[in-house]
């Protein structure tokens, strides 16, 4: 069975207001028909003696005198209680700002100053428009959809407390844990009595039990709850030292509609957010968030922190920001969530991002999103430190008939990168025949690397380079040649000119001694009186040539080919 509504009726036909406007969304919601719920909650407003049964009214609560979250509204002849949100928005329960004919009333709605002792202040002011959702109207006195109602005051009411409203995610998280949760109503404080002149407050856990599209439930008991009148009062909760808006009682069961599962049905302006929106704007209070694109610091490699400022315009916003490598953010782009914001103050929000590409520009921009929509600020701009490897290839040393040495130059330009020789017989590397790793490179200093090749041609002329490589991409360096020597059988070669066709480095080379090998005694040998070597018939030379540089003496042995 639907619930019954907790508003309080002493009927007194109202006069019309030439001045009051009634303004809804032109937004249809379609009316469901009532949960069957094997609960009755009855209508929460108060007046005289009530026929319905009450369902909105603290009973067994506690004095909630002075708490500025809770106001009293009086329609013609129905006593409800509302939330004020801003110092000129009320929300409360559609149920209470209707006419006798169950249509949004045109009359004027009295509201009291926020948690006050109406018999010692009377002061009140009226609404200059109410909204609800297009089209709604009151259909008995059971619980109905979107029983929800934002009255826009025509005058402030100074002092209210709420400091934002909830978001669905944040009521679905807090509904799975049954989180204690505070109510207030100027309702009826026993199934029998009046509306008190005073606030009251109980709390009551949060329930799961079903109930209407952007509704939530609570746990009543048979002798406390709330009672009639309590309509259209606030359901808040703390949050560090927030106080958050969840809803507005709309029926009930329990202490003043016998049930065999006392339970209140809710709503929820965050399930509004059209309304949220109008009600804002009436109100000239900008609804969409405000945020302003910061610049990326603390950059390296491959991270950043992005930071913004973002303001949530009394609405619990959202931030975010979206990076990605295209100017416009089109294609492939990230984006990651930063702080949650409240209030009207600009807040910082940073962000950290990881796993970018060394020495590569982003591109980023701060995102708001709250109940009025999603707002982006403008694109900026941030170069990761480091970068793709400097190369430049160095000479071809030590030119044997099927050996080399190669050398050259890596920066790994604060990447670690690694390095790698490629030589081929193609000019245009189409076909390798080799490629050898050179060694790992760090750091930003430039490192002289060196690969041995073996197994080469005689008489081939080889392309070769360097090549680097590292998280940021690769790079190339430019091409060099060598020609493997071939020496004719019955000649002869100097000690000069023999280092010179291997290519040896012949600066500040003070002694140079060539010895063929025993095996080799046949294709070559060293002339004692000429010291040149003389090359016998076809065959291979391998000798070894002992040089002495600043005192210091090297070796190498190489294969000469003869022909």
């Amino acid at each position: 069975m639907p619930f019954p509504l907790t508003h309080s009726v002493f009927h007194v036909p109202g006069s019309l207001n030439a001045l009051v406007r009634n303004v809804r969304l032109a937004r249809r919601t379609a009316y469901r028909t009532p949960l069957r719920l094997a609960l009755v909650l009855a209508l929460a407003s108060s007046a005289a003696p009530i026929a319905a049964s009450p369902a909105h009214a603290v009973v067994g609560g506690s004095s909630a005198l002075g708490n500025t979250a809770v106001v009293r509204l009086v329609n013609g002849s129905s006593v409800c209680s509302g939330a004020l949100w801003t110092s000129r928005i009320v929300v409360t329960a559609a149920h209470c700002v209707v006419d006798s004919s169950g249509s949004v009333t045109s009359a004027p709605i009295s509201v009291y100053a926020p948690g006050v002792n109406i018999l010692q202040s009377p002061q009140t002011v009226t609404q200059s428009s109410v909204i609800t959702v297009d089209g709604w109207q009151k259909r008995g006195d059971f619980s109905q959809a979107d029983d929800i109602a934002f009255v826009i005051l025509a005058s402030e009411l100074a002092g209210a407390s709420i400091s934002r409203l909830a978001t669905t995610d944040e009521i679905s998280a807090w509904r799975r844990e049954g989180r204690i949760v505070t109510f207030l109503g100027y309702g009826r404080t026993s199934p029998s009595g009046s509306s008190s002149a005073v606030p009251n407050l109980i709390s009551q856990p949060l329930s799961a039990l079903p109930t209407w599209p952007g509704g939530f439930t609570a746990t009543q008991t048979a002798t406390t709850g709330i009672c009639s009148g309590d309509s259209g009062g606030p359901v808040i909760t703390q949050v560090a030292n927030q106080v958050v808006l969840i809803g507005v009682n709309s029926a009930a069961s329990g202490p003043c509609s016998p049930s065999t599962q006392p339970s209140m049905t809710g709503f929820t302006p965050a399930a509004y957010p059209e309304l949220v929106r109008r009600a804002l704007e009436l109100t000239n209070v900008t609804a969409l968030p405000t945020i302003t694109t910061g610049s990326a610091l603390g950059i390296t490699t491959t991270s950043a922190y992005l930071n913004a400022t973002a303001v949530g315009n009394n609405l619990l916003t959202t931030t975010s920001f979206t990076y990605g490598v295209q100017p416009d953010l089109s294609g492939a782009s990230i984006t990651v969530d930063a702080a949650q914001v409240t209030g009207a103050t600009a807040t910082s929000i940073e962000v950290a991002i990881a796993n970018l590409m060394p020495g590569t520009k982003y591109y980023f921009r701060a995102n708001a999103t709250n109940l009025a929509g999603t707002v982006s600020g403008a694109i900026a701009q941030f170069t990761t430190l480091g970068g793709i490897p400097t190369v430049l290839s160095g000479t071809a040393s030590s030119v044997g008939s099927d050996s080399a040495v190669l050398s050259g130059t890596v920066n790994a330009n604060t990447v670690a990168s690694q390095a790698f020789f490629q030589y081929s017989r193609a000019a245009d590397f189409s076909t390798l025949d080799g490629t050898i790793t050179a060694g790992d490179v760090v750091g930003s200093e430039t490192a002289t690397l060196t690969a041995n090749l073996s197994r080469l041609e005689p008489g081939a002329t080889y392309y070769w380079r360097i090549a680097a490589t590292n998280a940021a991409g690769t790079t190339v360096g430019d091409t060099r040649t060598f020609t493997t020597p071939v020496f004719k059988a019955r000649s002869s070669r100097t000690t000069t000119a023999l280092i010179n066709a291997l290519l040896i480095d012949r600066s500040g080379i003070t002694k140079t001694v060539v010895v063929p090998s025993a095996k080799s005694r046949l294709q070559c040998a060293v002339n004692s009186t000429t010291k040149r070597l003389t090359f016998t018939r076809s065959g291979t030379c391998r000798v070894k040539i002992t040089i002495t540089r600043a005192g210091v003496t090297t070796s190498g042995n190489y294969n000469l080919a003869i022909r």
